[in-house]
């Protein structure tokens, strides 16, 4: 999917504007004043953020279609203009990482970028087909740019794993754990696992890549990733972790988020 089309059809209301989004632009469309005799039609891309409001009176009849990009995977996605400056730029600091022109590189000549959507391990196998949304734009704009200049670009999961000494633990003796998934739930001995007073170990990980055909690159083991090689570069801020465990006063925490990635020389290009 990479926009939706709003059809109106002729119905007598009042209220329901529609409030569109993007980059610096915003603009606020009213089909009521002429609903009773008239047909409106409204289509924005998958990136554009936009807000119905509420119908105040009357009933609005209408008809909301998603359009499907169906090309084969080396056709671009449909995209907003306004993205070209950004793609000129990024060919030119990709280049410059090509040519080894940035004077600082991180160890592991790899970046890992966050994703908006969060997709399963069985989701990523179908590759690229599997993203939605700004996703598949960004990923799409992104592809065409590191084939024509060299690059790798996959898709991955990315886990964190902290762990540190737990609040009160000398008056735990008991295993506990949560998930947030139905099939890994295990609760012993108590319902509230305690905090973590402070973290002693953490680690970043890359697990189940896969090129964008979702074939896997990674069966086995883990690349370890440093902060220099995320962006942004703490992506698990203010973020609940997906599972807790909690065993004879040591307590774990770990985050996972999917990623999209491209081989590079350096950290530093945005």
């Amino acid at each position: 999917m990479f926009a939706t089309v709003f059809i109106v059809l002729p119905s007598a209301y009042s209220g329901g504007q529609v409030i569109v989004s993007h980059a610096s632009t915003t603009k606020t469309i009213d089909f009521a004043p002429n609903s009773p005799l008239s047909t409106a039609v409204l289509a924005w891309y998958t990136d554009v953020e936009h807000e119905v409001k509420p119908i105040t009176s009357g009933y609005r009849l209408a008809l909301t279609y998603n359009l499907i990009h169906i090309a084969s995977p080396g056709v671009a996605q449909p995209m907003l203009p306004e993205i070209c400056d950004s793609v000129d730029r990024l060919r030119r600091v990709l280049m410059k990482w090509r040519e080894d022109k940035y004077t600082e590189v991180p160890e592991l000549p790899l970046l890992a970028y966050l994703l908006d959507h969060k997709y399963s391990s069985l989701d990523l196998k179908d590759g690229i087909k599997a993203l939605k949304g700004a996703d598949v734009h960004l990923v799409t704009t992104l592809r065409n740019i590191a084939e024509e200049l060299g690059y790798m670009i996959g898709l991955a999961t990315l886990e964190k794993r902290v762990s540190g000494p737990a609040d009160n633990c000398g008056d735990h003796r008991k295993r506990y754990c949560y998930s947030d998934e139905e099939d890994e739930e295990e609760e012993v001995g108590f319902y509230n696992a305690p905090g973590m007073i402070e973290e002693e170990d953490s680690t970043t990980n890359i697990l189940g890549l896969v090129d964008l055909k979702g074939i896997s690159l990674l069966p086995f083991g883990k690349i370890k990733l440093d902060d220099c090689n995320l962006i942004p570069s703490d992506p698990f801020e203010d973020k609940l972790p997906d599972k807790v465990e909690y065993d004879v006063g040591v307590c774990f925490s770990i985050h996972r988020i999917n990623s999209f990635y491209n081989v590079v020389r350096g950290c530093n290009i945005l």
